[in-house]
């Protein structure tokens, strides 16, 4: 187990038999890993392994369940805040037999944990709080509404695949999550690409809103003021964002990118030293970011995560600036061309002011995943 601080997310499955997210992120906002477990036990397990001492753990499922019928006022105020934009939580009470009592809170229980929101956490005093990802998504993402990546009538696996995508796009613009470094969020993100039925999606749909869950556990702890309780201890709560403002743009702007690319790119990573290499290299590239373009003249931030072909180890490992040159190169539809190159087709990497690159072995399919995003105005 890792130490230091860690903010856990759990996407709670009403019913142990189901499918639960979790993932943690560190204090710097990172996230460490995610998985998907069922049992209460195993939720133990998880914990103890990767976070056996969390400070904050934000969970998707009713926590504190007062009212015997109807709604509780915070499912109430958070349905009169987010109602337009398609984000009204489902009603909960304890005539429902999988709330009386909820599950979440039993774990809070079993774990020592506090349920006060007045409360911001800390490892010798961790608190439990009640979160929903879909009015967090439409807030922290500027969205008009939510996007529809659940499954529903009428929604297709192609048409699902394409709003995951969307998701996770938006998802990679939260630069304290760092997830173009992250294995485990390279893997999930694999899996959306490569799905062609429903159920593709939903073995790691849990998983991503979980990652979103923790996030807000990392939020509440060192951001509060970004976050808003919506009803009371005694009432029931859940913990959301503000709205959005009334045109549309997320309700603050301090860590939030504007437009953001991010793709995997499948083939063998090459640097500098082997013009056919480093030429199918950059066409991949750049095949793989057709269409994409940053606003002219903003100021960008480029993650890039290689994943090295099994050959690429010892003496043939390539050092990983002779790796982000090049690529960068090829992005040139992205970020326009550099001027005064000559016959040499180059990226204007000059308006990159921020450049986080890591490589390691691939576990499926070397290749590199990429983010490239806008930057606040200086």
């Amino acid at each position: 187990m890792e130490v230091g601080q860690h903010f856990v997310g759990i996407d709670l499955a009403w019913k142990p038999a189901n499918r639960t997210g979790i993932a943690v992120v560190d204090e710097s906002g990172r996230l460490r890993t995610s998985g998907v477990v069922r049992s209460d036990d195993e939720i133990a397990d998880w914990l103890a392994m990767h976070a056996a001492k969390p400070v904050v753990v934000a969970v998707d499922a009713p926590l504190v369940v007062p009212n015997a019928t109807g709604q509780r006022v915070g499912e109430n105020l958070v349905a009169r805040a987010f109602a337009s934009y398609h984000a009204s939580p489902y009603p909960s009470n304890r005539a429902n037999p999988m709330f009386d009592p909820p599950r979440a809170e039993s774990l809070a229980h079993r774990f020592g944990w506090s349920v006060d929101p007045d409360e911001r956490g800390s490892a010798e005093s961790p608190v439990c709080i009640e979160v929903y990802p879909h009015p967090a998504m439409v807030s922290l993402f500027g969205l008009s509404k939510v996007l529809p990546y659940k499954s529903g009538r009428g929604r297709t696996s192609d048409a699902r695949r394409e709003t995951f995508g969307e998701l996770m796009d938006h998802l990679e613009a939260v630069h304290e999550l760092q997830l173009s470094s992250v294995r485990r969020w390279q893997e999930i993100r694999t899996a959306v690409d490569q799905a062609t039925r429903h159920v593709h999606l939903e073995v790691i749909e849990d998983e991503i809103d979980a990652i979103l869950c923790a996030h807000l556990a990392w939020l509440w702890h060192h951001r509060p003021g970004e976050l808003r309780v919506y009803g009371s201890l005694a009432e029931g709560y859940i913990v959301a964002p503000p709205p959005p403002e009334r045109d549309g743009s997320p309700a603050t702007h301090d860590h939030r990118l504007v437009a953001t690319f991010g793709r995997t790119v499948i083939g063998r990573p090459a640097g500098y030293g082997g013009e056919e290499r480093e030429r199918a290299w950059k066409q991949a590239v750049r095949t793989a970011f057709r269409g994409c373009a940053l606003p002219k003249d903003c100021r960008v931030a480029i993650e890039l995560a290689f994943m090295l072909a099994p050959h690429q180890t010892g003496l043939n490992e390539p050092d990983l600036d002779n790796l982000v040159t090049p690529t960068i190169d090829a992005l040139d539809e992205v970020l326009g061309r550099l001027p005064g190159t000559g016959s040499r087709i180059a990226a204007d990497d000059v308006r990159v002011d921020r450049i986080m690159a890591s490589k390691q072995p691939a576990t499926g399919e070397p290749g590199a995943h990429i983010v490239v995003r806008e930057l606040p105005p200086r």
